[in-house]
C-alpha cells in the first residue's frame, strides 16, 4: 500500500516573514513531500498561520503539493462559511485539499472567544460534518437545529473532489466512535504504534456497526521528528519542541527520534500497525528546520514516495 508523508512546521518559518514561508513551501514541493499541513487555533500567544489563508497561498504558489488542516476546530467555526471556503480552495487547486477536523482544545478561552459552549463541542462537530457534506453535494440545503438554520441555502460552489474526504483528529474513545460513524479517515497525534493499532481496530468496528467502511489507506498520524547523525537528541529539543500532553508514556515512544535508521525503523512500526499517511512535524526551531526537512526528505520521505521500500 502506498505511503504518503506530509510536512507541518509552517508557523515556525512564518515567524521569519513571507519570504521564509514561501521558501519552505517551495522546498517542500521540490523535495517531493506529499503535502503541507496547518494547525488551527483561534486565540493564544503563539504565532499560528490561519489555515485557510495559508492554504490559499500554497494553492497559488505550487502545482502538485497538497495541503491540509491538522485539524480545523469545527466545533467553534461556522460550517457554512467553512464549507464555502474549503470548496473554493479544493475547486481552484484541482482537488489538492485534505480536510482534517476536530472538537477543539481543552482550554476555555477559544470557546469563549467564539461564543460557543464547550459542552456543545461534540454535537457541533457532528453537525458541522453533516452540514458541510450536504452543502458540498447539493445545490440547496434545508436544515434546522438548535445551532443552525438553513432554508434552501446554497454556497454556490462545489469541491473539485466529488466526495471531499473529512479526516477526524482524535485519540479519545468518543473520537474513535465519531471517526467510525462519520469520518472518512483518522488523523490523531501522540500515540504509540500499539495504541494506533488498537485505534484502527476500534474505528473499523464502529464503522461496521454504522454500516460504513473506512478505506485502509485513510489511517494517518501526526508525529514530531528529529534526525540526529549520532543518534543523540539534545535535551533542548525534547524540552522545547516536543508535545508533552501525555506523562504516562516516554517521549521516545510518541515521536520519531534518533538516527535516520532509528527513525525509519520506528516509522515502520506505525506502518505495520495500519498507518499509511503521516504528517511530520520537525521538532526544532527555524535555525535547524531546513536541515531537518532535507534529512527527512532524503532518508525517509523519498524512499517511500519513490517506492524504493
Amino acid at each position: 500500500m502506498s505511503i504518503k508523508i506530509g510536512l507541518s512546521g509552517v508557523s515556525v518559518v512564518a515567524k521569519e516573514g513571507r519570504d521564509a514561508f514561501l521558501s519552505y513551501v517551495d522546498e517542500a514541493e521540490a523535495q517531493g513531500w506529499d503535502s503541507i499541513w496547518f494547525s488551527d487555533r483561534i486565540v493564544g500567544p503563539t504565532l499560528r498561520i490561519d489555515p485557510i489563508v495559508g492554504m490559499s497561498m500554497i494553492s497559488g504558489r505550487t502545482n502538485k503539493l497538497k495541503f491540509g488542516t491538522g485539524v480545523l476546530l469545527m466545533s467553534v467555526r461556522s460550517p457554512v462559511t467553512m464549507a464555502r471556503e474549503l470548496a473554493t480552495l479544493d475547486n481552484l487547486s484541482n482537488g489538492r485539499l485534505v480536510v482534517g477536523v476536530g472538537v477543539g482544545q481543552e482550554a476555555l478561552a477559544e470557546y469563549e472567544a467564539m461564543g460557543v459552549r464547550k459542552q456543545d463541542r461534540g454535537r457541533r462537530l457532528d453537525e458541522a460534518i453533516q452540514v458541510m457534506r450536504e452543502l458540498w453535494a447539493k445545490d440547496t440545503v434545508t436544515y434546522e437545529s438548535e445551532f443552525l438554520k438553513l432554508d434552501n441555502a446554497s454556497i454556490g460552489i462545489h469541491p473539485f473532489q466529488q466526495n471531499l474526504p473529512i479526516w477526524i483528529g482524535s485519540r479519545s474513545e468518543a473520537g474513535l466512535r465519531r471517526t467510525g460513524r462519520l469520518g472518512d479517515g483518522w488523523l490523531p497525534t501522540q500515540l504509540t504504534p500499539a495504541e494506533f493499532r488498537v485505534g484502527v481496530s476500534k474505528i473499523n468496528l464502529y464503522a461496521n456497526e454504522a454500516g460504513r467502511t473506512i478505506p485502509q489507506d485513510h489511517f494517518g498520524l501526526q508525529i514530531s521528528c528529529y534526525i540526529s547523525k549520532t543518534g543523540h537528541v539534545p535535551d533542548l529539543i525534547k524540552e522545547k519542541f516536543l508535545l508533552k500532553r501525555r506523562t504516562d508514556v516516554p517521549l521516545e515512544d510518541l515521536n520519531l527520534l534518533g538516527t535516520s535508521s532509528q527513525v525509519m525503523d520506528r516509522l515502520k512500526q506505525y506502518i505495520e500497525a495500519g498507518a499509511t499517511k503521516f504528517v511530520f512535524n520537525p521538532a526544532c526551531g527555524f535555525d535547524e528546520i531546513h536541515d531537518q526537512m532535507a534529512l527527512l526528505s532524503e532518508y525517509i520521505v523519498n524512499p517511500f514516495h519513490q517506492k524504493l521500500i
